[in-house]
């Protein structure tokens, strides 16, 4: 196939959109030349010359240019809705903005009533001994400690254990759609549920006697309970920590050359990796599902399976 841009002879030539502009379309038997559009050779179109071209009508003109017309109105319906929708997504992030600085404000003189109650009761918990291997998972209104909250923590010991379950009612934050699309975890589920500072002493008792903590992406966890005052910046440093995720990153051996290491991989395919029976817990939902499943990687990343 020739370019027309180097072919004198098709010099002339037009695409039939080219000839329409000039009020003419090709004859009933026009066959044309397919060439390409210029010396790139990507895009090729059907070039009619004036011999193969007649004067067209207004309706036959008005019929050829219908489909383009239909094209360009409902692209610009869709970029009305779309620039639409994007005003309305600024106004509410706006509001919402607004409505999380005024929460914040207004929480502000209780922050330090509410910090010295809950360090109160850590001092009066009844004192029991808690296992020193400890597996925990959380689940959160989203993924910034200090602005999100928890909604869910679960504790498991080594062996599979129960030693702490429960979720949270959040006391700033009244939707988290984004974050509930994965954890399933709605407003009405935890309407009746404790708030954290709550729970704050019975957690506190359990991970200050912990020796390891084992989690998948167990960094993550942890600053949620920074956050929500129920370890300290020190002990939050001092703990003693084996992060599963890291641990299965490598054993996957997908690596990141961007970023010079292996590539963090979700539980779920840690899970399916080493054959996990989600079925086998089938009262645990959430966050205590996923210390079991971490749990239970973690066992066979030991044993070196």
């Amino acid at each position: 196939m020739k370019a027309k841009n180097y072919c004198p002879e098709y010099e002339k030539y037009k695409t039939i959109r080219q000839w329409a502009l000039l009020g003419q379309l090709p004859k009933k038997d026009a066959k044309g030349v397919e060439l390409w559009a210029n010396r790139n050779c990507q895009t090729s179109y059907v070039y009619y010359s004036p011999d193969e071209v007649v004067p067209a009508t207004e309706k036959e003109l008005q019929d050829f240019f219908q489909p383009e017309r239909d094209r360009k109105n409902k692209l610009a319906r869709l970029n009305r809705k779309w620039r639409k929708e994007a005003e309305e997504k600024k106004r509410q992030e706006e509001q919402k903005k607004i409505f999380d600085e005024a929460v914040e404000a207004a929480l502000l003189p209780y922050r330090d009533l509410i910090w010295k109650l809950t360090e109160k009761t850590k001092e009066l918990y009844p004192k029991k001994e808690y296992p020193k291997s400890i597996v925990i998972d959380t689940e959160t209104t989203g993924l910034d400690p200090f602005r999100d909250e928890l909604l869910q923590v679960s504790i498991i010991d080594e062996e599979g254990n129960v030693l702490f379950d429960s979720y949270f009612k959040p006391l700033r934050h009244k939707e988290w759609s984004k974050a509930e699309s994965v954890n399933h975890i709605s407003l009405k589920m935890v309407a009746d549920a404790p708030y954290i500072n709550e729970k704050a002493a019975e957690l506190y008792a359990i991970l200050s006697q912990a020796h390891w903590i084992i989690g998948y992406n167990v960094d993550f966890d942890l600053r949620f309970l920074m956050g929500s005052d129920i370890i300290t910046d020190e002990e939050y440093n001092a703990f003693r920590t084996e992060d599963v995720m890291i641990q299965f990153a490598e054993i996957y051996g997908e690596y990141s050359v961007y970023h010079e290491d292996y590539k963090w991989q979700k539980l779920t395919t840690a899970a399916a990796y080493y054959d996990y029976d989600w079925a086998e817990h089938e009262e645990a939902h959430n966050s205590l599902g996923d210390c079991y499943a971490t749990l239970f990687v973690y066992h066979k990343i030991l044993s070196g399976e």
